[in-house]
């Protein structure tokens, strides 16, 4: 009997044995099959800057596992501005390939380490943890490496070159004649055809400042009102991103007023001659204003600078090259000659 009793006992024990062997095999074997990954578009980027960051995970497709659920931040210094909803990018051999992206950014310069991302649901039916690679991303601040005794200067505007009036000295007898007979010429006219000589001429009307100078203007007008640096931070932002709406209209000729900032941006698809640098600094700015205005951002103060120097820069790549005819010239040298001339008289 006891031998009876022992030997059933054996094969009990033998028999669990093998049950916890072949769950093992089998969790273990699961685990070898999912494969998950990490990356980003870049590992430096500009203070207040934006990327991606993907997770994908190869798995089998019997088996549910669910991504980490990352909602705020994926460490301190890093922050998640919008995140996508998760993606299956194949179905072949009896796997799943899933995909989740998160834009990030980051208002703390220095080198930041992501450690691994664990799929905690897949740690617990698994028994062992399913790791990303680690990360590491480099934040730049622009500010950094300015004299805090000279401060930040303004951006350079275009140099203008002076024209000399005496480059048109050995051109002066024929203009002289050319006005002379075509003064001539337009009275006789308007004598044979009874009307009458025009008693404002000589009025000067003012012309009308292209649109880059009157945006420029504002910025400028807004910059010496130092809003942000009164708490006027909302004020500061509205006031910036309306003087690029009107530019644009003024510019590009379609409406921006009553569009959002992501149709602002889709509208610049059709148009070709802008480059991509500009595209991204107008969209830094329309961004940051966005989270001010309706998420009560408090942006840091270097970004606050940042997004003023992104709406000069924005505008002077983008501002229409104005070229004039030979004719115009011509005419507005003869224009400063004649005021010249009729100074110099005064003067006598």
């Amino acid at each position: 009997m006891v031998n009876a009793k022992l030997t059933f006992f054996n094969i009990k024990y033998r028999i669990l044995l093998a049950v916890i062997g072949l769950t093992a095999f089998v969790q273990t074997n699961n685990a070898q099959n999912i494969t998950v990954s990490a990356e980003m578009d870049s590992t430096l980027i500009f203070i207040g800057g934006q990327i991606d960051l993907r997770l994908q995970m190869s798995q089998p497709a019997d088996m549910e596992v669910d991504f980490p659920l990352l909602t705020d931040t994926i460490i301190k210094e890093i922050e998640i501005v919008k995140a996508s909803k998760l993606d299956t990018l194949s179905r072949e051999n009896q796997r799943l390939l899933l995909q989740q992206t998160f834009t990030i950014t980051s208002f703390d310069s220095g080198l930041h380490y992501i450690p691994p991302i664990v799929f905690e649901e897949a740690s617990q039916k698994l028994g062992q943890k399913i790791e990303t690679n680690h990360l590491s991303l480099m934040v730049v601040n622009p500010f950094e490496e300015v004299d805090p005794q000279k401060g930040i200067t303004d951006i350079k505007m275009p140099l203008n070159t002076p024209f000399h009036i005496s480059e048109l000295l050995k051109f002066w007898p024929w203009f002289l004649g050319i006005i002379v007979l075509g003064g001539i010429i337009t009275l006789v006219v308007m004598k044979l055809t009874g009307k009458k000589v025009p008693t404002n001429i000589f009025k000067k009307e003012e012309p009308q400042l292209p649109p880059h100078e009157i945006a420029i203007k504002e910025l400028d007008k807004i910059k010496e009102e130092k809003l942000w640096q009164r708490n006027l931070v909302k004020s500061y932002y509205s006031r910036v991103t309306d003087t690029l709406r009107h530019y644009i209209e003024d510019r590009y000729e379609f409406s921006t007023m009553e569009q959002t900032s992501d149709e602002i941006l889709d509208s610049f698809k059709e148009i070709e001659d802008i480059d991509k640098k500009s595209l991204e600094k107008l969209n830094t700015i329309l961004k940051t204003a966005d989270l001010v205005k309706f998420a009560k951002y408090e942006p840091l103060p270097d970004e606050n600078d940042l997004n003023m120097i992104n709406a000069y820069f924005f505008i002077n790549q983008t501002k229409r090259e104005e070229v004039k005819s030979l004719e115009e010239e011509k005419e507005a040298m003869l224009q400063k000659e004649e005021e010249e001339n009729e100074e110099a008289v005064t003067n006598k």
